[in-house]
């Protein structure tokens, strides 16, 4: 009777503690263990590779703001930050880079903050802040050159279709929110959305494709997920993930977490410094874990956590079919490199050779691979790395 009690007693507080948090009906909730440090790696990874990036006099690069991958063209597409686009293929095959189509031309790019797949073009959308999209295949041929006049400067982006697409603007003009654009109408519609605590982030996307849905991930410190509803203009929050005690709390934290709708310049200077505020504390004063990367597919969820965007973090990684959560943390079981996607079971990280030996386990790497990995040369390209998780 008294097991019965202490059961019934659980099960009470968790649903109490979910309950508190006044979730939407239906969200899926992702319980984030920070402290249970998963032993082995092979219980839930099943194989590491790599993929070196062919390095010759064309394709060699350094520092890659944004790494991306489109499985239905197994092409990778890599944002350098001098604002220069190379691409390969799956097997790390160099195709092409946009150095030639940077300037002053007709068909040349100027300042692109971002950039996207479009399956639609068939090619790669650029992104200019002041609202035109450029659409290059990936040779870099123009495929199209679109243009229409943002409210606010643009950050990320993602088709939708032919004509519609879906942005960010920066925090300092808007409050939470996304604009769906017609660009044949220059339609716009602004879809609100909640849950950001700060701007405390790392370089990522926001937009995704998954199945036949599309789906935003704020950026900062936001612990919501949202499907993107291409009818109704809207967001939906679909999932959460709990960190239960460990959550940072908005309540008592320096600053703000972003702006609001604002035609005062001094109130934008305002926003801009609490912004900061908070940012910096939450970066170098705090002792609080920040997921800094987020994302998922239909099967599983990862999360980068840290303390800082500096330095090695914790991996945390989760199996939506089975429940099952698992965490790397300070390099136990291993030390495992931060990823920027995943396609079915593989999570994707991009490294530099010298690197890489130290963020593998080599007992789940086959012969092959490990050959590979010996090859490598200090002066090569970045390496993509697989690390395969259990289904």
């Amino acid at each position: 009777m008294r097991t019965v009690s202490l059961i019934t007693l659980s099960i009470l507080i968790c649903a109490c503690s979910v309950n508190n948090k006044n979730l939407p009906d239906g969200i899926e909730v992702i319980p984030v263990e920070i402290d249970e440090v998963s032993q082995d790696a092979s219980s839930f990874l099943e194989k590491i590779e790599i993929v070196p990036l062919e390095t010759n006099d064309s394709s060699i690069f350094h520092r890659c703001n944004k790494v991306i991958y489109d499985q239905s063209s197994d092409l990778f597409a890599i944002y350098t930050s001098d604002q220069i686009v190379f691409t390969f293929s799956g097997n790390g095959q160099y195709i092409a880079n946009s150095k030639k189509m940077k300037g002053q031309g007709p068909e040349d790019y100027v300042m692109v903050l971002d950039i996207n797949f479009n399956p639609y073009l068939k090619g790669i959308d650029l992104l200019n802040p002041y609202g035109t999209i450029y659409t290059y295949s990936p040779t870099f041929e123009l495929l199209a050159k679109r243009k229409f006049k943002p409210e606010f400067p643009l950050e990320y982006l993602m088709a939708l279709d032919a004509e519609n697409y879906i942005f960010t603007n920066a925090y300092i003009w808007t409050d939470q929110e996304v604009s769906f654009v017609n660009l044949k109408t220059e339609q716009a519609t602004i879809a609100n959305y909640e849950g950001t605590i700060s701007g405390n982030t790392m370089s990522h996307s926001s937009f995704y494709h998954i199945g036949e849905d599309f789906y935003f991930v704020p950026s900062g410190l936001n612990y919501y997920f949202y499907r993107i509803d291409t009818k109704e203009k809207k967001l939906e929050p679909v999932m959460y993930l709990d960190f239960g005690d460990a959550e940072v709390k908005a309540e008592g934290l320096p600053g703000r977490a972003g702006g609001k709708r604002t035609d005062s310049d001094e109130e934008r200077r305002e926003i801009t410094e609490d912004a900061t505020e908070r940012y910096q504390y939450l970066k170098y004063s705090s002792n609080m874990l920040l997921p800094l990367l987020k994302f998922f597919n239909d099967d599983y969820v990862y999360v980068y956590l840290a303390k800082t965007d500096r330095g090695y973090g914790s991996h945390f990684m989760y199996n939506r079919k089975q429940k099952k959560g698992f965490l790397i943390k300070e390099g136990e079981p291993f030390i495992m490199y931060l990823c920027f996607g995943i396609v079915d079971n593989a999570l994707l990280s991009i490294c530099k050779p010298d690197f890489v030996h130290r963020v593998v386990d080599r007992k789940l790497m086959p012969s092959e691979e490990i050959r590979k990995m010996e090859a490598l040369k200090e002066d090569d390209n970045p390496v993509i790395l697989k690390y395969y998780l259990k289904r």
